[in-house]
């Protein structure tokens, strides 16, 4: 008899910690958002590349071409979401822009009491802050900071590739009729530096300017990448611009639109792991093979 009274307050002191632990695991997971809405692609690859795919229950329709979240509620545009489809989710986390079109819906959430964390997507070192902050308040900072630590490992090995390099002119594509091309401040112009490559908008001090076809002919580039491939506007066309026939990249066949639509212009990590390479390929194909 005695033996068994010896052998319940064991077994109550071990149900006792088994149930404290559970208490504090739920604790911990109910600390970060568990159902989270994005309403930029650059937010959707960040959280796909952090393990957190299963917390996305909403998104833009500018991430339709990410196959991982295909069955994932769409919340409307980029630039016009819906107020009413991402409050019906019932989200704990709402990740937005700045962008004037997101405004009004980012006020009326946090009027609702709906978390929302806004982010300027301002150069790569914005990229980092990024995808720090998100790894902070999902739970998952080590993983962030591995991620951090593997887009700086590529920009160094790139870097040390192209420092020795002549440095081509290059132009990136990034709208026509009108023309828009990458400034300064832009994820893009930095790409071009550390690939090797000079862009030939570095001194516009805007992000994404409009330029003219003069500005472009006088600026004679001589590497030319155009990222929005399957929209009828491919190197071909631009071949049979009037005007463009003398500019180098032209008379060269250094014209590329291969690249993709997403890859150099999508503010997430694969625009350094992935991105980054695939430009500097295009600038210095003799290099990076």
């Amino acid at each position: 008899m005695l033996k068994v009274f010896k052998v319940i307050p064991v077994f109550l002191i071990l149900f006792s910690l088994t149930n404290c632990y559970r208490e504090k695991k739920e604790a911990f997971r109910l600390k970060f958002p568990q159902r989270i809405v994005s309403l930029a692609p650059g937010f959707t690859e960040t959280l796909i590349d952090l393990g957190l795919k299963e917390k996305i229950v909403g998104v833009t329709t500018s991430s339709d071409y990410l196959k991982e979240i295909k069955d994932v509620e769409r919340i409307g545009f980029y630039m016009k979401p819906s107020l009413e489809k991402i409050v019906s989710l019932s989200p704990d986390l709402v990740l937005a822009t700045n962008y004037v079109g997101q405004r009004q819906t980012i006020k009326a959430l946090r009027k609702l009491g709906i978390a929302v964390e806004i982010f300027e997507e301002k150069g790569i070192e914005g990229l980092f802050l990024k995808v720090r902050r998100i790894g902070e308040i999902c739970g998952v900072r080590e993983r962030a900071n591995i991620l951090i630590q593997r887009m700086q490992k590529r920009i160094g090995q790139v870097r040390t590739k192209s420092s020795s390099l002549g440095r081509p002119r290059v132009y990136v594509e990034t709208g026509y009729n009108p023309l828009f091309t990458c400034g300064k401040g832009s994820f893009i112009d930095e790409l071009i530096e550390i690939a090797g490559g000079e862009n030939i908008g570095h001194n516009i001090n805007k992000p994404y300017p409009r330029v003219s076809a003069e500005f472009i002919i006088s600026k004679n580039p001589e590497v030319i990448i155009l990222p929005y491939m399957g929209r009828g506007y491919g190197k071909e066309t631009l071949k049979r611009r009037n005007g463009w026939q003398k500019i180098s990249a032209v008379l060269n066949d250094r014209i590329y639109d291969d690249i993709g639509p997403q890859i150099i212009t999508i503010p997430a990590p694969n625009l350094i792991l992935k991105g980054l390479p695939e430009l500097a390929k295009r600038i210095h194909p003799e290099t990076f093979k």
